[in-house]
């Protein structure tokens, strides 16, 4: 985005700069390439869990949700997402079978299938990558320019962590300081 933009949106939804304003200006910055890619930056950004019903991230963070089904923990976006999961789509409801429809089964978050892979290994293995074999199919820029294209290059040494595995991995205290601090939310700094 440019003045034009925080200018535009601003005179819209005031305040939107105060909430916003940071973090595209950090990714103005670091989408030249040779700059840290901005989820692995230290902006004060928190990479966000995902909804293991509905698959988005769980981005309202005082909604989040975290329980246990058939022995393993699960992150939900809403009470409602926990709910859909633990209760409705269990094997019984209410006392009454229900069908096996809908069943929340497998490998369903891409951070969990690439979980302690190098990034550019795991964006080559999506096909996510042009036809050279080497530059990203997207770019976090507009330009169209040779030298501002990033390549599997630019992208090499950051591990892909999954929320929900390092969540499974912790202690109870551990997990339950994680909660509330996930849920207070974060401050964009300047890089």
């Amino acid at each position: 985005m440019t003045e034009r933009d925080f200018e535009w949106f601003e005179s819209k939804y005031p305040g939107w700069y105060d909430e916003f304003g940071v973090w595209w200006e950090n990714y103005a910055k670091l989408s030249k390439p040779g700059s840290v890619p901005i989820t692995f930056a230290d902006t004060g950004y928190v990479y966000p869990h995902r909804c293991w019903s509905s698959l988005v991230p769980c981005v309202i963070r005082e909604d989040f949700q975290v329980d246990e089904v058939d022995g393993e923990l699960y992150t939900y976006a809403s009470e409602v997402d926990r709910w859909t999961h633990k209760e409705a789509f269990a094997a019984e409801y209410q006392g009454r079978p229900t069908p096996a429809m809908g069943r929340f089964s497998g490998r369903r978050q891409w951070e969990e299938v690439y979980d302690g892979w190098d990034l550019a290994d795991a964006i080559q293995d999506m096909g996510f990558v042009r036809p050279d074999g080497k530059t990203l199919v997207a770019q976090p820029h507009l330009s169209f320019e040779e030298k501002d294209m990033w390549t599997l290059d630019h992208v090499r040494g950051h591990t892909i962590r999954s929320p929900l595995l390092a969540l499974r991995e912790m202690t109870p205290q551990q997990r339950q300081a994680h909660v509330e601090e996930y849920r207070k939310g974060f401050k964009i700094r300047r890089v």
